[in-house]
């Protein structure tokens, strides 16, 4: 492959990600039931920035993808798409990610994958699985379903200390199972841990 066929591959799949953003922005106005015009004036946009972005012919800046999570009330990460163009790219990202977050496949029965110690990953495993099985059993559909991931967040976690801080994008905070499953999180985590998270919560960055 020569310099300018990796130009091109390069290009096609930055082109992708910004199609696949520009929908999932799309896709969460039209949830939350607003126009353009609308999520462009809580957002503090142009309406022709918006519409660039809904398109996937602008990348938004990172300042820019705050105020649009801000104001469709979801967490920033809920509009990455990480690049994976296909099925066996998407396997080698879980094997590159199988050391840094203690990822283990389970090869017994249906394939699966478990998340083992403490920490944010083994808690997020088992809440999607509580949440997937409420929507399996009819309890949830499935637009309450994708919100809940689109705003999850499970480092809301000054509860601990007794304190209610709502996550600064979603205004949330926990409740029932995932606020006993984040306090057990918690006290199972170093005590250096728990101080590095107390900070960042002050500082408002989760």
């Amino acid at each position: 492959m020569n310099d300018g066929e990796l130009i091109t591959k390069e290009a096609m799949m930055r082109n992708s990600d910004k199609l696949r953003m520009g929908m999932k922005i799309r896709a969460l106005r039209e949830r939350r039931g607003m126009t353009q015009k609308d999520l462009a004036k809580v957002a503090g946009l142009g309406e022709s920035a918006l519409r660039s972005y809904e398109l996937g012919a602008r990348y938004p800046k990172e300042k820019h993808l705050e105020s649009l999570a801000k104001a469709l009330k979801v967490r920033p990460e809920a509009f990455e798409v990480y690049g994976v163009e296909n099925e066996l790219q998407f396997i080698h990202m879980l094997f590159n990610f199988e050391q840094s977050f203690k990822l283990e496949p389970n090869g017994e029965g249906s394939p699966s994958l478990r998340a083992y110690g403490y920490g944010m990953v083994p808690k997020a495993l088992m809440d999607w699985g509580r949440k997937f099985a409420q929507l399996e059993e009819g309890k949830i559909s499935r637009e309450e379903y994708e919100d809940w991931k689109d705003t999850y967040n499970p480092t809301i976690l000054n509860n601990w200390m007794g304190e209610e801080i709502p996550d600064p994008y979603t205004g949330k905070t926990l409740a029932g199972e995932e606020r006993e499953g984040a306090v057990h999180a918690v006290e199972m985590m170093p005590e250096s841990l728990q101080n590095e998270l107390d900070r960042a919560h002050r500082a408002g960055k989760i």
